[in-house]
């Protein structure tokens, strides 16, 4: 049966075997079952052996098999009685078979590739060849194609169909590839070709799973059973969404865990046997070929009905948020969403027009707003925290907040999600910190005075400010308590930081900076004792205040020398 399954995996159209002198067995009901569940919608029925039988057994055998087709997908396939022993009615069987083929749907030849394996052998002289039916898209000498679920590359150095050389084999057709680049053991029945990043390696499905009304007992989640897809075999463990079980002739949208990686595509079929593969428990429809890990919303299956029930757009729109910020590239969403490569852009087009898929920064890089919105909650939720704990503290530092949002994306886009959010006036940067736009922070009336006196004697200090564990009045207050006091200054904007502990009145920064400028314009570059001298301050403060000018990009220094940079230049 695994060979039939295996088989029967993407074809259009079936040959149905029934022996007059049996007419219908356990298996055929079982074949049957399996096409229905595969979907093959077309076929014809050989009744052999009528050379063994009269009339009336044959007849009475037709319609044993007539009423059988009735209930499935092959109801109202012409019944051929045959004989492989006279030759009668093969020419009637011949003619049908080409009828039935006539309204088959050609395979897509364009898009990306895909072939199942289902042998692996060597040929001397000219290495490993692999054979398999190709599903989908085109395979050409000289292509570079993937293995999987293994994930290294290949060359087809030539092909084959029936025995005879070809240049090309697209979709629909048996074929033998030729491999360079890949070792004879390193594959295996079961794998797949495909185009570089079509498919997606997964331990994980989602799907609408069909449990046959033949079955005595409700199918109860957690069991597990034997996933037959393409030519591949595994044991998997079946959970409901929504379910504890699924009762003989039901369906219901289900996940799939495997022990071992595979790989599928959206709206591939397979089939569900029992555990000991003795006996066709039902089959399903992949609607999620790769599912990420993290625990699954309330709203599962509806999520599920939508990759069924939806057009392309509504399909593609679902996937990307699925991966949220990590969106899959054109080939793989192809695989995912069930969509051609030339409908993708179309598709794209039309979700950012309707804010289904919305920019993050200027890289080009789109997600849907759901995404966004989540985050957003949650670093409000996060900050509101922080405030409601330090109602003294002007927030958090910047590169906190993005390294917050990086975190929760997965990805390098925690500074353009800031940006976003700082532009939709959810948060405010006052200097080096930024929090909830609402915020102000609360002082008690002795560190606000000893606030306005630390600014103070950092103002009169001029171009030689104290250090903050030099201030006249450090013993009033501990230095964490100085260290939370000077961020407030910062984040108000009147104290700039410029080293650690050494801070500067905004006053006398914004002199530092015209001073220099000035002194520059005059001399073309200028020494440290060049600046000491025009400050009237000594190396102490020079030194870290020429650094800071650096860092801004108002100088930029050349052995001993600073220059004006962009900033002092705009």
């Amino acid at each position: 049966m695994r060979t039939m399954v295996a088989g029967a995996s993407g074809i259009d159209l079936a040959l149905l075997v029934v022996a007059a002198d049996d007419a219908v067995m356990p298996q055929t009901r079982e074949h049957l079952d399996i096409l229905d569940l595969l979907g093959v919608r077309r076929g014809v029925v050989a009744l052999t052996k009528i050379d063994i039988v009269d009339e009336e057994t044959a007849a009475l055998a037709a319609e044993d098999v007539r009423e059988l087709l009735a209930g499935s997908g092959l109801a109202g396939a012409p019944i051929c009685p045959v004989s492989s022993v006279t030759g009668a009615g093969l020419d009637e069987l011949k003619r049908a078979l080409l009828s039935a083929a006539e309204g088959v749907p050609e395979k897509p030849r364009g898009g990306p590739f895909r072939m199942t394996i289902d042998r692996v052998f060597t040929v001397a002289g000219r290495g490993t060849v692999v054979t398999g039916s190709v599903l989908r898209g085109t395979v050409r000498e000289g292509d570079v194609v993937e293995v999987l679920p293994a994930g290294h590359t290949c060359r087809v150095r030539g092909l084959q169909s029936h025995g005879k050389e070809a240049v090309e084999l697209e979709g629909g057709r048996r074929a033998a590839l030729n491999l360079s680049g890949v070792e004879r053991d390193s594959l295996a029945r079961g794998m797949e070709l495909a185009a570089p990043g079509y498919l997606t390696p997964t331990r994980m499905i989602d799907a609408e799973v069909v449990y046959l009304s033949s079955n005595a007992r409700p199918l109860p989640a957690g069991r597990t059973v034997r996933l037959e897809i393409g030519t591949r075999e595994l044991r998997v463990r079946i959970v409901f969404h929504g379910d504890k079980e699924l009762s003989p002739g039901g369906r219901a949208f289900a996940r799939l865990r495997s022990g071992e990686p595979f790989t599928a595509a959206y709206g591939q079929r397979f089939i569900l046997r029992d555990e000991t593969a003795t006996r066709t428990l039902g089959g399903g429809v992949v609607l999620r070929p790769v599912v990420p890990r993290r625990r699954s919303g309330a709203d599962e299956a509806d999520r599920l009905r939508t990759l069924r029930d939806g057009d392309p757009a509504e399909r593609v729109a679902e996937v990307l948020r699925l991966w949220r910020f990590d969106p899959p590239q054109t080939p793989a969403l192809c695989a995912q969403a069930g969509v051609e490569p030339e409908a993708v852009p179309e598709i794209l087009a039309s979700l950012k027009q309707r804010r289904r898929y919305v920019p993050i920064g200027d890289n080009g890089t789109f997600v849907v707003p759901q995404a966004c919105e989540e985050v957003r909650e949650r670093m409000v939720r996060w900050m509101r925290r922080f405030h409601e704990i330090h109602p003294d503290q002007p927030g958090k530092p910047v590169d906190s907040v993005v390294g917050y949002l990086d975190r929760l994306t997965g990805r390098n886009l925690g500074r353009a999600l800031f940006e976003d959010f700082e532009r939709q006036g959810v948060i405010r940067r006052r200097e080096r910190f930024v929090s909830l736009k609402e915020f102000s922070p609360s002082l008690s009336a002795a560190d606000q005075r000893l606030l306005s006196e630390m600014v103070e004697e950092i103002r009169r200090g001029g171009f030689q400010p104290p250090l903050l564990d030099a201030l006249s009045i450090k013993e009033r207050a501990d230095r964490k308590r100085w260290e939370r006091l000077a961020s407030l200054a910062v984040a108000s904007g009147e104290l700039v930081p410029i080293a650690p502990k050494l801070y500067l009145h905004r006053d006398w920064e914004a002199r530092l900076r015209q001073q220099v400028a000035e002194l520059i314009r005059s001399e073309g570059g200028v020494t440290v004792a060049q600046v000491r001298e025009a400050l009237q301050s000594s190396r102490k403060y020079v030194v870290p205040f020429l650094e800071y000018l650096d860092r801004i990009g108002w100088t930029k220094r050349s052995g001993d020398l600073r220059y004006l940079a962009g900033a002092a230049e705009g």
